[in-house]
């Protein structure tokens, strides 16, 4: 069920809108006044608003003005209600953030179809903020995926070469300190392949992976380049 506040100081014009509406299953809130419309809306969250332009006080065109400077309601659609006929009021009623108005005295058939049409669009607003929201979590979600594939080796799950070259270039960035890399690779490994399979090639480099592994302290990092190639990163000459 949708909502809608009827913002005017003459609570029998709320009883002329509450007429032309209540066959349309609306739920209908009223406020008396401009303060009373911004002060009410963390509570009743309506999905469009009738707001008078002509009250005492704060007058519709201000309290439009502050809706639309507030950034959780610059999107909830605004319907003017105006026996202003002049078209430099109009444009004013615009400016402030209005998407649409009405003229008094109110014709039932014509108010009840820019109210459709407001909350049509304010339905569709809604479902492409909610599809955004979703891709744009879908894509969130897909970058650290790739990025995963990236750095990390999938045969050791040691960081990759990629992963190397990323943290190389943040660490000389941010600090002056000297980093030591130690790069080594297995002699004759192609022997381990040609003799046992690869299958065989691949579970002594996990293995080794993690041997490797088990000597890093906190502050060291061990990368796999490729092949039967790995690489320590220290923040100090040390032998892993």
């Amino acid at each position: 069920m949708f909502s809608i506040l009827i913002v005017d100081d003459e609570p029998d014009n709320f009883d002329v809108l509450e007429t032309f509406l209540n066959q349309e299953n609306y739920q209908l809130h009223y406020a008396a006044s401009g303060q009373e419309a911004i002060a009410s809306l963390p509570i009743l969250c309506p999905d469009l608003i009738l707001l008078d332009v002509m009250m005492p006080g704060l007058d519709g065109i201000k309290v439009c003005q502050r809706i639309r400077a507030m950034s959780e309601w610059e999107a909830v659609p605004i319907i003017m209600v105006t026996a202003l006929t002049a078209k430099a009021d109009l444009v004013c009623c615009f400016d402030a953030g209005a998407d649409d108005f009405i003229s008094k005295p109110i014709n039932r058939l014509e108010l009840q179809a820019r109210v459709r049409s407001m909350l049509r669009i304010h339905k569709q607003y809604q479902q492409l903020e909610t599809f955004n929201a979703r891709l744009e979590a879908a894509v969130q979600h897909r970058t650290l995926q790739l990025q995963e594939i990236v750095f990390t080796d999938h045969l050791t799950q040691l960081p990759s070469r990629a992963c190397l070259l990323e943290k190389l270039e943040q660490q000389l960035q941010v600090s002056a300190e000297s980093l030591v890399l130690i790069c080594l690779d297995c002699d004759e490994f192609k022997l381990v392949n040609g003799s046992f399979g690869h299958a065989i090639g691949d579970q002594l480099l996990v293995a080794i992976a993690e041997r490797l592994t088990a000597l890093l302290k906190s502050d060291e990092h061990l990368f796999r380049l490729g092949g039967d190639e790995f690489c320590f990163l220290l923040h100090r000459a040390a032998n892993p």
